[in-house]
């Protein structure tokens, strides 16, 4: 009896800790993070409203420089190459194409967190990777009604993602967060390796007769380039951009984007006086693509759920019965094994007297 309660009190014990470790260690750690082989695309259908012909416009053919209304297709392949431990090295691609024909392609590398998703510096020095700041391609697993940060790779810089509403999308409840970019300089190299770096002198004045161009700026641009033949050109980046999240396993379910770049003077100072658009667009999920990714969210979530909470609360229940059996058993036995008090009979006399 004993011997059946040792072993149902270890084995209880056992299944108590494993529960315990399975929801609060392996499951966060090793089970709810950016799985080694994760590789999904998104496409996302949309309008071009305005998009630039660099090679018209160095020319100064500002009727052909500029097409609008073209409708659009966006891809976003987000792609894990490498992991160390807790650290991913992934790959962001972005690809536009207007009317079947592209008009942008541009990719980055980030080392992130594979739980928190954010982009982390702690990662093996060989890793050819963009500095960044905040979130960059995806939420946290267990994404929360809260504000975070999120990485803007054309400017290099970062914004605030802000959460805004509980809002349904493909049939499931989503975590909508807004994120809103200023005009802000654009400092990517891919970008800005297909965009000319100035124009010609001659098209600033067609570029004022036309109005484009205010008065006080006007004056500005004389002043700093009296004389110039060619005028340095900037470029900026805006948005306002809204993101509907899964909040188990933080996956980007559908987005609802307006984003612009815009081209123009760039004033002695770092002041860009715009003037032209490169390309703005406004795009959001496919059918296709909105019920994948609503699929990828109930998968992940169903295997998060399973072994972060039916399976440790499955362990913990038996665990705890087998050590409540052991202690019964144990009692049991003691019980069974005690020695029985020997009582004496009580002697009476004879009725003869004689003993």
């Amino acid at each position: 009896m004993r011997k059946a309660a040792i072993s149902c009190g270890i084995l209880g014990v056992i299944l108590l800790v494993a529960a315990g470790l399975m929801a609060w260690w392996i499951t966060p750690s090793y089970i709810a993070r950016m799985p080694s082989n994760y590789n999904k695309t998104r496409t996302y259908t949309g309008t071009i409203s305005s998009l630039l012909n660099p090679v018209a416009f160095a020319r100064g053919d500002l009727a052909g420089a500029i097409r609008t209304g073209l409708p659009a297709t966006l891809t976003d392949q987000v792609k894990v190459l490498q992991t160390s431990g807790n650290t991913a090295r992934i790959q962001d691609t972005r690809t536009i194409s207007a009317s079947g024909t592209r008009v942008s392609s541009m990719s980055w590398q980030y080392a992130v967190d594979r739980s928190s998703l954010q982009a982390t510096s702690s990662h093996p020095g060989n890793w050819k990777v963009t500095p960044a700041t905040g979130l960059t391609v995806s939420w946290p697993l267990g994404a929360k009604k809260q504000n975070y940060t999120g990485w803007v790779p054309l400017t290099h810089t970062t914004t605030p993602l802000t959460y805004v509403k509980q809002a349904q999308q493909g049939g499931i409840n989503t975590y909508e967060y807004h994120a809103t970019v200023p005009p802000t300089p654009i400092k990517d190299s891919q970008v800005l390796a297909t965009l000319p770096k100035t124009i010609p002198a001659a098209l600033v004045t067609r570029i004022k007769a036309a109005g484009l161009l205010p008065a006080g700026e006007a004056a500005a641009l004389a002043r700093a380039f009296p004389h110039a033949t060619s005028i340095p050109v900037g470029y900026t980046y805006q948005a306002s951009n809204n993101y509907f999240v899964d909040p188990s396993t933080g996956l980007v379910v559908n987005v609802s984007n307006k984003e612009t770049e815009m081209g123009g003077i760039a004033l002695p100072g770092g002041k860009i006086v715009p003037l032209f658009p490169i390309l703005s667009d406004t795009y959001h999920a496919t059918p296709s693509s909105l019920s994948a990714a609503v699929t990828d969210a109930k998968n992940g979530g169903s295997t998060i759920t399973t072994w972060g909470v039916a399976v440790p609360i499955a362990a913990a229940a038996v665990g705890f019965l087998l050590v409540v059996a052991a202690i019964l058993l144990w009692l049991r036995g003691r019980s069974r094994g005690r020695p029985v008090e020997y009582v004496q009979p009580e002697r009476h006399p004879s009725p003869t007297g004689v003993r």
